[in-house]
């Protein structure tokens, strides 16, 4: 029998996402079909979307490393996203460079450019948006950070070089960047500097990037930087660091004054080995945490979403966690309107209603398989990194070998869409025919990704009103209330 036909069936059989999607995948492989000419636009059906096992998540477009600019011995790795008015990108991390992607219509993605890397190619990639400026941090020795006005993209160019403000040194190599977007500082974290700790640069000015401090009790892996407006009324308004640190577990760093920062909680456990990565919830109570060995090292047969009571944040304490319906080693995760967006590696993106925080209950509501083969421990393929905060609804996935986009399927149950959107205009599609409900009666505008007028549909302020678009050519459109609220669909 056919190893790999044999993988898929086994994975099917494992995770209970049906022999009918295993059958299928195996089909795919006996017959010598390529994957990637497969997994161009597709509904998620019967728990698979064109080969990739699925829940609640459409396929939106795949592209593969080498169709990203990335060569065949090397990479992927982290992703970012920026948005600049009604247009969306996606940085896409690769070992030998920055690929920038326009994802405005996510059906037909177009490469904008390319960032080659600073000096050698490794791994390890990083990169983070504060408004029309990215910051690029890698492993590779002497890379520095590299300072890229996205402002200056081409419009009708692709591949013509992007513009670069700066090239900061104060730092060779580092694991992750960590961005706050409300105050303009980035924190290195994993740098050959300040023991691997907090390596804090004011880029308020980004065309002149300036060390202004550190923190060194500890290796940092990664970190999320706020300004605190959670329960804890002595720490409301200060610049807090949530920092993840491997072996050492997790702190969390009064970071205010960036020349003398403070350690408010050190939190350990005895069953993590690796912090690795971690977000806040959105009312800033509590830390989901994710732990990068626990499975390898088989502390934890499933995997295991934690989550830390920071409500006191001189005092975190651990709660438990939540246990997955998969041994698969987890890495970064978001939170974005009251769920967590997960790249769980070889069981790609996982997405988690989180019911009750307190208690660590969450729910799997949703899920998108990047490698349809094989669910196991591991840290050498699958998802890497998610970007699910596009106003669009539109999530980006890197892995180590692809980028993907995809989009909640219409009408699922559990999931939630951008809050901005739902509240005052949902759409429905059914059968050529596009359903359209709005807080708001008048005339709303249809455009394509071009800004070409499609249509123009008269709306009623209750109920629902429908419209066809049999016979439109494929891709994303636009409506466009005359409030100017927006919201997208896909005409397959």
């Amino acid at each position: 029998m056919n190893t790999s036909l044999f993988r898929v069936l086994s994975k099917g059989q494992r995770t209970g996402k049906g022999l009918r999607t295993a059958l299928f995948l195996g089909l795919v492989i006996a017959c010598g079909w390529p994957l990637d000419k497969l997994g161009a636009q597709q509904p998620c059906e019967d728990g698979v979307a064109g080969q990739y096992p699925c829940l609640g998540m459409d396929l939106l477009c795949v592209r593969s490393l080498e169709e990203m600019g990335g060569t065949p011995d090397g990479n992927g790795n982290d992703c970012w996203g920026w948005s600049s008015g009604d247009r969306e990108f996606m940085l896409f991390g690769r070992s030998d460079g920055t690929t920038i992607i326009e994802v405005t219509d996510p059906v037909n993605p177009v490469i904008m450019t390319d960032v080659p890397t600073a000096s050698t190619p490794s791994l390890w990639r990083d990169i983070k948006v504060i408004g029309d400026v990215a910051y690029i941090v890698s492993e590779a020795g002497e890379h520095g950070m590299q300072v890229v006005d996205l402002s200056q993209l081409p419009l009708g160019a692709p591949g013509d070089p992007v513009g670069t403000l700066a090239y900061y040194t104060g730092f060779g190599n580092a694991h992750n960047l960590v961005a706050n977007p409300e105050t303009g500082f980035v924190y290195g974290v994993g740098t050959n500097t300040f023991g691997g700790g907090l390596h804090i640069v004011d880029v308020n000015e980004p065309s002149n990037p300036v060390l202004v401090g550190s923190w060194e009790e500890s290796y940092i892996h990664d970190a999320q930087a706020v300004i605190y407006n959670g329960p804890d009324a002595d720490h409301q308004g200060k610049e807090i660091v949530f920092a993840f640190s491997g072996f050492a577990g997790c702190f969390i760093i009064d970071a205010e004054d960036k020349t003398d920062c403070q350690t408010l909680s050190a939190v350990s456990n005895e069953e993590w080995v690796y912090s690795h990565q971690g977000w806040l919830t959105e009312d800033q109570r509590f830390v989901l945490l994710n732990d990068e060995i626990d499975e390898s090292t088989g502390i934890a047969p499933l995997t295991r979403t934690w989550v830390l009571d920071v409500q006191d944040l001189d005092n975190a304490q651990v709660i438990g966690y939540h246990e997955g319906n998969l041994g698969v080693t987890d890495h970064n995760l978001y939170i974005r309107d009251g769920q967590a967006y997960q790249a769980n590696y070889y069981a790609g993106m996982q997405v988690l209603d989180i019911v009750d925080a307190a208690n660590a209950e969450m729910e799997l509501v949703a899920y998108f398989d990047t490698n349809p083969f094989w669910d196991g421990v591991g840290t050498s393929g699958g998802a890497w990194n998610v970007y699910p905060f596009f106003e669009s609804g539109n999530i980006a996935i890197s892995t180590q070998s692809h980028f993907f986009m995809v989009r909640p399927s219409e009408g699922t149950s559990g999931l939630k869409l951008p809050e901005s959107q739902a509240e005052s205009i949902q759409l429905w599609m059914q059968d050529g025919r596009v359903k359209v409900r709005s807080n708001q009666s008048g005339l709303a505008t249809v455009m394509d990704t071009q800004g070409r007028v499609q249509a123009t549909w008269p709306l009623q302020s209750q109920g629902w009103s429908t419209f066809i678009t049999e016979g439109w050519a494929s891709g994303t459109y636009l409506v466009k209330t005359q409030t100017g609220v927006t919201e997208r669909f896909l005409v397959h």
